[in-house]
């Protein structure tokens, strides 16, 4: 538990000086327009990198729950153990939606990276949570595939509304 507090303290203490840090260069007069899309490239990348980080620890709670099973369990229950790579797939996906605004709106695409980032790493961690209670909850008997799928969804939505934010956000 502590190196977890650590971890979160080390990535919201790098967002923020990256938040700090791009409304200033992102002023900074004609040669900072190149500069304002190097620091929204760097938030968007370290976006990027929280949500493909948060599906690989989502991914691996998930199937160390799937491995504890068994090999008879294994394929019953690996649609569950698989729910947390979406964010990191959604993540791709917000990087290609706003490669065309680097420059013309950096600050813009900054901001919603970094919004996006934490969300995805969040949801898809703690979906990777959900899902492996559930794949244990069905390996004692006391549970549904169908109940276990409904639980892993409800920290997904979250990452959906995020991605659908990116669009909406200008």
């Amino acid at each position: 538990m502590k190196t977890k507090g650590i971890v979160l303290t080390g990535l919201f203490a790098a967002t923020l000086m990256l938040l700090v840090s791009s409304p200033v260069f992102a002023q900074a007069g004609a040669e900072g327009k190149t500069t304002a899309t190097l620091v929204a490239k760097i938030i968007m990348g370290f976006s990027l990198s929280l949500g493909l980080a948060g599906s690989a620890i989502g991914l691996a709670i998930a199937f160390s729950a799937l491995l504890g099973g068994g090999q008879e369990n294994y394929f019953k229950n690996i649609a569950v153990a698989l729910m947390p790579s979406t964010q990191g797939i959604y993540s791709i996906v917000c990087l290609f939606a706003n490669m065309g605004s680097f420059d013309t709106d950096p600050v813009s695409v900054a901001g919603k990276a970094a919004a996006f980032g934490f969300t995805m790493f969040f949801s898809a961690w703690y979906q990777g949570v959900v899902c492996a209670a559930g794949i244990r909850s069905i390996l004692e008997g006391k549970n549904t595939l169908a109940n276990a799928m409904v639980s892993g969804a409800m920290p997904e939505t979250y990452a959906v509304f995020a991605l659908v934010m990116t669009f909406i956000m200008k």
